[in-house]
């Protein structure tokens, strides 16, 4: 739980008084004290709650706010029953130490704060948990039978009758987030259950149970703009900054369909990177060029059909140091034009006549022919970095 998360907290009635920019803090537990040095008893992330009854005189102040500077607190609460009024001396030393320091509603308890730090910690540690278990289906699904998926499903509290939707979203701009955690807290909704998994700036989402395509693609426009009601658990601006980009697939109806629609949404991903807005968005329904095509297919398959059509050419360049490919390519980029090609190489079209006879015996492919062309035009392009291709 954040610091940004309590104050958001109506019930709490909590007023932050400095320390604004360490609001996204996380908080490991609640520590009531009136120690006036309780630093041996502190740990790194404590949030401090204290009624100030070591305060006698403004030196005091200097001496506790340095126990929790040294001890990394993640800030400190002040209930006024014993000290009446907040000591500008404690203030001082808090925004010194960049400390965030909060008011305590005078008739709120110590122990509701208490309370919520730690039903909510708890809450965490179960997400995390139940991220690491969606973690190990996710890496193995489209690998394993429908029975198992099944079963990993049903652990994670999900219905492998529903239809599945698979949602991979990336981060490609705006302030470090934890984006499974933001799309889990904003996509939860009533009829459905989300298996969440991935890193911080990546995430792959199975909305399991009531969702379409459009609905989801929806929400998260809604989640990133900070729509009203789309995320009731985070604190407003949070993510006013950030954009993303997202693949998402139809409804899978099966457990045996959500290894490919993983895939789809994940190569939808990849397509939208780039795209114009804080959210853009891809699926197999929005592909209208052949680029997006290409990019929708394995990277294996993308490179194999290259290969098997270019690799002659390409063997023959490395071993000749000529530049065929590179000849092919601006031909085919000129529609076929053979002085533009020649005037971009620098060379006589005699010379590129006699280049584009090579690789028509190379690859066993002729430039009258559209079809041919074609093959070959989508061959070069099937070899252009893709994101999912890895090192070579």
């Amino acid at each position: 739980m954040r610091l940004a998360d309590l104050l958001a907290r109506d019930d709490l009635r909590l007023t932050l008084v400095t320390g604004d920019a360490a609001l996204d803090r996380e908080i490991r537990r609640a520590y009531p004290t009136d120690l006036p040095d309780p630093r041996r008893y502190l740990q790194s992330g404590d949030l401090v709650l204290t009624s100030g009854v070591w305060y006698s005189e403004p030196p005091d102040c200097e001496r506790f706010a340095d126990a929790l500077w040294a001890s990394d607190a993640a800030g400190l609460v002040v209930g006024l029953i014993v000290l009446g009024e907040l000591p500008r001396e404690l203030v001082k030393a808090c925004e010194l130490r960049r400390l965030p320091l909060l008011l305590a509603a005078p008739d709120q308890s110590f122990g509701a704060i208490t309370e919520v730090v730690t039903v909510e910690g708890f809450a965490a540690e179960q997400r995390r948990a139940e991220r690491v278990r969606a973690q190990t289906l996710l890496d193995v699904l489209g690998q394993i039978p429908p029975g198992e998926v099944s079963a990993h499903m049903r652990l994670l509290g999900a219905d492998p009758g529903l239809p599945t939707a698979a949602m991979a979203v990336t981060q490609t701009g705006g302030p470090e987030h934890d984006l499974p955690e933001l799309l889990h807290e904003g996509l939860a909704r009533k009829g459905r259950h989300l298996i969440v998994g991935g890193t911080p700036r990546e995430a792959i989402v199975l909305v399991n149970g009531r969702a379409s395509r459009k609905s989801l693609a929806d929400e998260l426009r809604g989640l990133v703009a900070g729509r009203p009601g789309i995320s009731p658990g985070m604190s407003k601006g949070t993510n006013s900054a950030i954009s993303i980009a997202a693949g998402i697939s139809e409804m899978a109806a099966s457990v045996s369909q959500l290894g490919e629609a993983l895939e789809t949404a994940m190569r939808g991903m990849e397509s939208a990177r780039g795209g114009p807005g804080p959210v853009s968005i891809m699926s197999v329904a929005d592909i209208d060029s052949f680029d997006l095509l290409l990019a929708s297919l394995p990277a294996g398959v993308r490179r194999s059909f290259r290969d098997r059509l270019l690799a002659p050419v390409e063997d023959y360049d490395a071993r000749h140091g000529s530049e065929l490919l590179r000849t092919l390519d601006l031909f085919l980029e000129t529609c076929g034009s053979w002085q533009r090609t020649a005037d971009e190489l620098y060379v006589h079209v005699n010379t590129l006549r006699y280049r584009m006879q090579r690789i028509e015996e190379l690859t066993g492919r002729r430039m009258s022919s559209m079809r041919d062309r074609t093959d070959l035009y989508l061959a070069l392009r099937s070899g252009q970095p893709a994101r999912d291709d890895g090192a070579p």
